[in-house]
């Protein structure tokens, strides 16, 4: 009795907290959020109305905590603070990483420092989500392999044109908590993946504009990226279906299990863009994801 009073105690400590980020319900014991300067950082925690938690930036007591919600401002100086929730009296806790960015107005011809980011396009006037990035984030070589979740690291969203360091970056928590929420759906559906093969995360508009893409391409606003299962790690679509070769079977299946799982009612904060794209003499196929804020597909 005593050995299972234990074990459950652990499986409680370990659990995460359910918190509100930016509209979305987030339950993970590790998760990021992105911030201006100076930002007021609002973390919804209506689940513990009346609980004691213990909240800290950096390790400080920062902000105020009222029923709903920990209110705070995020720090002057761009880069990465770590934020931890806890309840104390079951152990509950959550990890996030609060990456504050440079900001957009700092680009100036077309450039952060020597990186190379273009000219944004106006913003689209029937459609909501197309504005320019308030901010980016700054990769280094040391940040560059840091986990923004569970499965995901910064690595797997900077765009793929050469450059040297710093880069620069944009992710919306949108996108993190789709990728997490469809590695789960396929872990669940039985293939042994950790993360996913990525074609394509974040494009600066130049890199987008270089390799012929529509200028209003989700990726260069961050919540887009183009995915496949890789569970053997030969860097192309596995042979989803089991039939001994990698056709068009494997991408549909895929793009299907993508769209089950947007269109479950829980994700509709989530929905957005899904496209199905064949393999070719360059890559064995991919599944396109987004959080535009309607739907599309193709």
């Amino acid at each position: 009795v005593l050995v299972l009073a234990l074990l459950l105690c652990r499986s409680v400590s370990a659990a995460p907290l359910l918190l509100d980020i930016k509209g979305h319900t987030v339950r993970l014991a590790l998760f990021s959020m992105f911030a201006s300067p100076g930002e007021t950082v609002r973390i919804g925690l209506l689940p513990y109305s009346g609980v004691a938690l213990e909240l800290s930036l950096d390790g400080k007591p920062a902000g105020q905590r009222t029923e709903l919600e920990w209110a705070f401002a995020a720090p002057r100086q761009p880069g990465l603070y770590h934020l931890q929730l806890r309840r104390p009296d079951t152990g509950e806790k959550s990890q996030l990483k609060l990456w504050v960015t440079v900001p957009g107005s700092s680009v100036s011809d077309g450039r952060l420092q020597n990186y190379r980011i273009g000219d944004y396009p106006p913003p689209r006037t029937k459609r909501s989500n197309y504005d320019p990035p308030a901010g980016f984030i700054e990769v280094t070589a040391d940040n560059i392999d840091t986990a923004l979740s569970p499965h995901f690291t910064l690595r797997q969203f900077v765009c793929k044109q050469e450059s040297g360091f710093p880069k620069y970056v944009v992710v919306q928590e949108s996108l993190l908590l789709l990728l997490e929420g469809l590695v789960a759906t396929a872990q669940t559906e039985g293939f042994a993946i950790k993360s996913f093969g990525i074609i394509s995360g974040y494009r600066t508009p130049w890199y987008n504009r270089r390799i012929g893409n529509v200028k209003y391409s989700r990726h260069v606003y961050g919540d887009a990226m183009d995915i496949f299962i890789d569970a053997d790690g030969d860097g192309r679509m596995d042979d989803l279906n089991g039939d001994g070769s990698l056709n068009a079977a494997d991408i549909q299946l895929f793009y299907n299990m993508v769209n089950v799982f947007k269109a479950r009612p829980e994700n509709l904060k989530l929905v957005g863009g899904v496209g199905r794209y064949n393999k070719t003499s360059r890559h064995g196929g991919f599944v396109h994801v987004d959080t535009r804020g309607y739907r599309a597909r193709w």
